[in-house]
């Protein structure tokens, strides 16, 4: 069977708002090694998303074959018990990311998504402070549950659930504004009777086309928030755990609550949200029911392969090999398509880059030439003119030469 073939059958039984069955020449996934994916043709890509940041060793990975042969082979659990009895792979798991992350960072749980674990950690700033209000930033992507959609900046996301959610809680700010503004807020939210529970941000906004805030903003946000008894949430979820050149923003500039997903899982469902403690700790002792909690959280082949790929992320040193690489990607983007006049900007850091271009729209016509031409990257931006790179942290570099020059030989056609 064709692509198309198999996109017509998913046209028949899909909810429309799901795949992307528009896409020309379509792509059905059907097998994958490292940074190649083969579709149901057999036709090869190279991936220079791992799945929006998830697959931070690749798709098919030793150690994920690995953790799925002894999973099998020794009798391992595979089912979790949500907020009853844990599994001797979700206290591994906990213990070794608590004591990868900065020490100020003591408690976490568990949960399946990115947009879950920030959930968390909007339920814990409420209960630890005691305000309703929080802030976020205009460009930000914090997930589309119904809980932190209001914390999320598009607005055509929020617009189909405006009468359900309650927006009137969240002041949204521009990215990299002023402290002046910020203080302002809280005052504001203060003054309604509120309070502000938390700030929340994106230390690099990966979906609004990989922004960064101005020098030392984050350094002084953290201080405001301090100041003045904020709780301050970094979601690192896109830029965590090796992507950016480190484990976390927070080692530099701490934070009272750190969501991570994607990569957390190496490729399975998993996320986290960890916190101070004395932040973690208002939330109240289970007595055999947690009030926060889920069928399948701590779900131990996740949290088996979540351990083995934070090790391979320790052991391999992929965090400082996504600095050294990605600034290499860069300075060849830079060199090859430095003055093409399409491009306006190319940035990063880490294995995280973004090529914005001057255009709304040119980043997802980029996206549909590429993919023609067996490249796999995505489209980004508020108005699609970006296009992300965010690879595996193990790319080849045979593999990063073939997808530059397809990218230098591809731009003129949007």
């Amino acid at each position: 069977m064709l692509n198309s073939d198999w996109m017509q059958i998913l046209e028949k039984w899909e909810c429309r708002d799901a795949s992307y069955i528009s896409a020309k020449p379509p792509l059905v996934f059907a097998r994958a090694k490292g940074s190649t994916i083969w579709d149901v043709e057999g036709r090869p890509y190279i991936d220079m998303c791992a799945g929006f940041g998830v697959l931070a060793l690749g798709h098919n990975s030793e150690v994920q074959q690995e953790v799925f042969r002894s999973t099998m082979d020794e009798s391992w659990s595979v089912h979790a018990m949500g907020d009853v009895y844990p599994s001797q792979a979700k206290i591994e798991l906990l213990a070794y990311l608590g004591e990868l992350l900065p020490q100020h960072l003591q408690k976490g749980t568990l949960a399946l998504s990115g947009g879950q674990a920030v959930e968390i950690a909007v339920k814990t700033a409420q209960i630890a402070s005691g305000h309703r209000g929080f802030i976020s930033f205009s460009g930000s992507y914090h997930g589309l549950d119904l809980g932190i959609l209001p914390l999320t900046s598009r607005r055509d996301f929020k617009a189909p659930f405006k009468g359900w959610i309650p927006e009137h809680f969240v002041e949204e700010l521009p990215f990299g504004c002023s402290m002046a503004t910020v203080y302002a807020a809280f005052e504001e939210q203060r003054r309604r009777g509120y309070g502000c529970a938390g700030v929340i941000v994106e230390p690099i906004q990966g979906r609004a086309g990989i922004r960064f805030p101005p020098a030392d903003w984050l350094k002084e946000l953290a201080e405001l928030c301090h100041a003045e008894g904020v709780l301050l949430i970094f979601d690192e979820i896109y830029t965590g755990l090796g992507r950016t050149g480190q484990m976390s923003f927070a080692e530099d500039i701490p934070c009272d609550l750190l969501c991570l997903g994607k990569a957390l899982g190496g490729g399975l469902p998993l996320s986290a949200c960890f916190g101070r403690k004395e932040v973690m700790d208002a939330w109240p002792e289970n007595q055999g029911e947690a009030i926060h909690t889920g069928t399948f959280f701590g779900h131990p082949l996740s949290c088996r392969l979540g351990l083995a790929t934070l090790q391979a992320i320790r052991n391999e040193r992929l965090a400082q090999r996504a600095l050294s690489f990605g600034e290499r990607m860069r300075n060849d983007l830079k060199k090859a398509l430095g003055d093409h006049p399409l491009l306006l900007d190319i940035r990063g850091l880490g294995l995280m880059t973004g090529i914005e271009l001057r255009n709304p729209g040119q980043g997802a016509r980029w996206m549909d030439i590429l993919r023609a031409h067996g490249v796999i990257a995505l489209a980004n931006g508020m108005e699609g003119q970006g296009l992300a790179l965010t690879p595996a942290l193990n790319l080849r570099e045979e593999e990063w030469e073939s997808v530059l020059s397809i990218l230098v030989d591809s731009l003129d056609a949007c």
